[in-house]
């Protein structure tokens, strides 16, 4: 197997790694932004190579009789991939896939595309959560109704609110299809969550001008409330670490020359990932002239 394969893919993962562990620090718009632009091009990366080095091993299984080596050779992977490295590679490519279906099915069954509204639904539990679409829908449950007053009513309905507004859920999508092709990618996936509900929480502020307030809000409702999974919801993930960064200050923006940097690493993830985009064109080339 060639090393050309696996190396760029290691240096994509190394520098998302580095990229993304700096997102507590950021300010949330440009945290989540980041994240999802470095989960979107490791992505790129990734898949391709699983699946050559999977299609590589398949390739040489002595039951095809070699009927396919000039395939595997036209991605790369002239010779036999290792046993434990091709089924890992076989079962998480063919996993990826099954659980890429089950994601968009969950995505398909919670979207609400009507112009939407808030609905408040007969639960005793506290919940507050947004449904992906185009809607803006947010279900708000009579048990949290009755635990807050009305100005804490108006911090979650503010929280939901930009998460509809500047449809957080398309983010979330993205982090979702990601762990689901590659499960290392999920530290990445959570990440991205986080920083949704951290921007969503400057929004809130932003709508009530008291930080301490909504950090207050959020870990009162945030002890007994549940949300469904795909949908953006007031105590999601990360509560102790958000109500912790709203009882401090507002985080600073970065300096030019940090920003510089930033994206330069993205910028150059994407570079690895476009290389490993190559080897799939090859095994697609080949398949045509076949």
């Amino acid at each position: 197997m060639s090393a050309s394969l696996v190396l760029p893919l290691i240096a994509a993962i190394g520098l998302a790694i580095v990229v993304t562990t700096s997102h507590r620090r950021l300010p949330p718009v440009v945290a989540a932004r980041t994240v999802t632009i470095t989960l979107a091009v490791v992505t790129m990366a990734a898949v391709p190579t699983v699946w050559i080095v999977a299609f590589g091993f398949v390739a040489h299984l002595w039951l095809l009789g070699g009927r396919l080596d000039w395939c595997a050779e036209a991605v790369g992977v002239g010779a036999p991939v290792p046993f434990w490295v091709g089924v890992p590679a076989a079962i998480i490519a063919v996993a990826g896939v099954v659980r890429v279906r089950a994601v968009m099915r969950s995505y398909r069954r919670l979207r609400y595309d009507r112009p939407g509204g808030v609905e408040i639904a007969d639960h005793d539990q506290p919940f507050a959560f947004t449904l992906p679409g185009r809607g803006g829908h947010v279900v708000l449950s009579s048990g949290l109704i009755d635990m807050l007053d009305e100005a804490e009513q108006g911090v979650v309905l503010a929280h939901e609110r930009a998460h509809a507004s500047h449809r957080h859920d398309r983010y979330l999508l993205i982090a979702q299809l990601a762990a689901a092709l590659m499960p290392i990618l999920r530290p990445m996936a959570g990440r991205l969550q986080f920083s949704l509900e951290r921007w969503a929480d400057e929004m809130a502020v932003a709508h009530c001008g008291d930080r301490a307030f909504v950090g207050r809000t959020l870990g009162k409702v945030a002890l007994r409330s549940i949300a469904p999974a795909g949908a953006v919801s007031f105590a999601g993930l990360g509560v102790p670490a958000r109500v912790a960064a709203l009882l401090g200050p507002p985080t600073v923006p970065l300096r030019s020359s940090a920003q510089v940097a930033l994206w330069g690493a993205i910028a150059m993830t994407g570079v690895l990932a476009a290389f490993q985009l190559h080897h799939l064109a090859g095994l697609i080339t080949a398949v045509c002239r076949g």
